[in-house]
C-alpha cells in the first residue's frame, strides 16, 4: 500500500512539474534558502535549472497528508546527489554523472517515459 501511495505521489508531482514548465521561474530577489543553504524552489523551472547545474535546491509539497521533498544536494565525489523523500520513506537516492544532468533525466524521475531507464538504474539505489 505504501508503494502505491508513493507511486501516486510521484505521478502527481510529475504532472505538477510538467504543467509548471512554461511558468516563469523565481527572480533572484525572491530566492530563499534552507538552513543548510539549499535554494527553496517555489516552481518546477527552478528545480530544473538547479538540477542542470547540480546547485543545492529543494522543493517540498504535501499530498494525501504526506510531505514530499525533492532535493538536489550538490556534488559528492563528482556526482550529483539527488533525493526524493515521501513522508519518512526515501523513494530515490541517486548519484548522477555530470553529463546526465538533463531535462529528460529529471522528467523521467517524475514518472514520465523519456528513455533514460539505464541512466536512472545506474544512478539510483533501490
Amino acid at each position: 500500500m505504501k508503494m502505491h501511495v508513493i507511486l501516486i505521489a510521484f505521478m502527481l508531482f510529475g504532472l505538477i512539474f510538467i504543467s509548471g514548465c512554461g511558468a516563469p521561474s523565481q527572480n533572484a530577489s525572491e530566492v530563499q534558502k534552507t538552513a543548510d543553504g539549499k535554494i527553496i524552489c517555489a516552481d518546477p523551472p527552478c528545480l530544473g535549472q538547479n538540477f542542470a547545474s547540480c546547485t543545492p535546491a529543494q522543493t517540498t509539497m504535501n499530498s494525501q497528508g504526506q510531505s514530499i521533498t525533492i532535493a538536489i544536494n550538490g556534488f559528492v565525489n563528482e556526482k550529483c546527489h539527488f533525493t526524493m523523500v515521501f513522508g519518512n520513506i526515501t523513494a530515490a537516492d541517486c548519484y548522477f554523472n555530470k553529463e546526465d544532468l538533463t531535462d529528460k533525466v529529471l522528467n523521467q524521475m517524475f514518472g514520465n517515459s523519456e528513455g533514460q531507464d539505464a541512466i536512472i538504474a545506474a544512478a539510483c539505489k533501490q
